[in-house]
């Protein structure tokens, strides 16, 4: 590990104290292309909306197809990006976590460029997403290969851009689990142990997915405190009992699809309701797991952003943390799960 980021947290500005971090969403993504999950709709009106660009008169057809809407799945406008950030930064949020990593169209320096203009601290991470977002060659590369482009990502900049990862993630799993989706997770536990960044995992939606995963870090000799576990909420619901079994074996839980309320028409699932999710994060609090939480909105379509009808970066401090306190978590807690939580996580070990 290089001696600049040890005891630090490692931004896309540069490495900074872990005090200096503040109020911190875990999950998010700021310029993004997600057309790996493009699905082409079937039907005469769908295919006359697919490429339509994102207004007002198609916003409840998107939300409702929201993998058939080619503009909707790709974010690359700086001035959209900053206005949103600010809008965050109003709120008194401090720093993001993006996690856009290769597959889902990475931009180090347009994180870069927010953060020098926004004052908001920003943490890329860095690996690959899931297989059907992987390079052709994906079939070639061996975990020797991945582990190497992680740590470089890290201790050098990410894709040759100068700007480091200060996490790993979020790794891509499907599920079942692909062969070359486990050959990027024990790549990650072994950069892991190289570096210190501390490892965020995608799951597969299934229950089975979060432990089998952690089962393969903790095999690789990483620690279950330095992962998490993204979009808990959306695989184990409102099963309080899945929750603490991951949370029992150290590992971290990260709510981050809040205001995420889409249902997925071609797999027939549907994300649970902010409502649960403010159920369950009380219901956990209470129980001692206050050290193990962490939120986000995860935004990643247009869709999710203020500018085209969605909540955006501030849903949760805006709307979500006074529901959070109406359901009896304290504001020493809410430190916990918006400061103190990413403030350890995130400092390199």
């Amino acid at each position: 590990m290089a001696t600049d980021t040890q005891g630090k947290i490692l931004t896309v500005t540069g490495p900074i104290e872990p005090a200096d971090l503040g109020k911190t969403l875990i999950h998010e993504h700021l310029f993004f292309d997600l057309s790996c999950y493009f699905r082409p709709p079937e039907d005469e009106r769908g295919k006359s909306l697919a490429d339509e660009p994102l207004q007002l008169s198609n916003l409840g057809w998107v939300r409702q197809n929201i993998m058939s809407s080619r503009p909707n799945l790709v974010m690359d406008d700086a001035g959209v990006v900053e206005a949103e950030v600010g809008k965050f930064q109003d709120l008194g949020g401090s720093a993001l976590v993006d996690q856009t990593i290769r597959g889902i169209a990475p931009n180090p320096q347009g994180l870069a460029r927010v953060s020098a203009r926004t004052g908001v601290r920003i943490v890329a991470g860095n690996g690959y997403y899931i297989h059907p977002s992987h390079p052709p060659d994906m079939d070639d590369k061996t975990i020797a290969d991945i582990r190497t482009e992680i740590i470089r990502n890290v201790t050098e900049g990410i894709d040759g851009s100068g700007i480091r990862s200060g996490l790993i993630g979020e790794i891509g799993a499907c599920w079942p689990l692909h062969p070359n989706e486990e050959k990027c997770i024990r790549a990650s536990a072994q950069a892991h142990r190289e570096t210190g960044a501390p490892i965020s995992i995608h799951p597969g939606h299934s229950v089975d997915s979060p432990p089998t995963i952690l089962d393969i870090l903790e095999a690789e000799g990483v620690a279950p405190s330095r992962v998490m576990m993204s979009h808990i909420e959306n695989r184990n619901r409102d099963e309080i009992d899945l929750y603490r079994r991951l949370a029992d074996r150290g590992c971290n839980l990260s709510f981050d699809s809040f205001g995420r309320d889409i249902y997925f028409a071609y797999a027939g699932r549907h994300h649970p309701s902010d409502d649960i999710r403010v159920n369950v994060i009380s219901e956990l609090v209470q129980q001692g797991y206050v050290g193990q939480i962490y939120v986000a909105q995860d935004c990643s379509f247009k869709s999710d952003l203020a500018t085209y009808g969605g909540y955006g970066y501030g849903h949760v401090l805006e709307n979500i943390v006074p529901r959070l306190k109406a359901r009896d978590v304290s504001d020493d807690d809410l430190d916990k799960i918006l400061v103190e939580n990413p403030r350890r996580f995130l400092t390199m070990q």
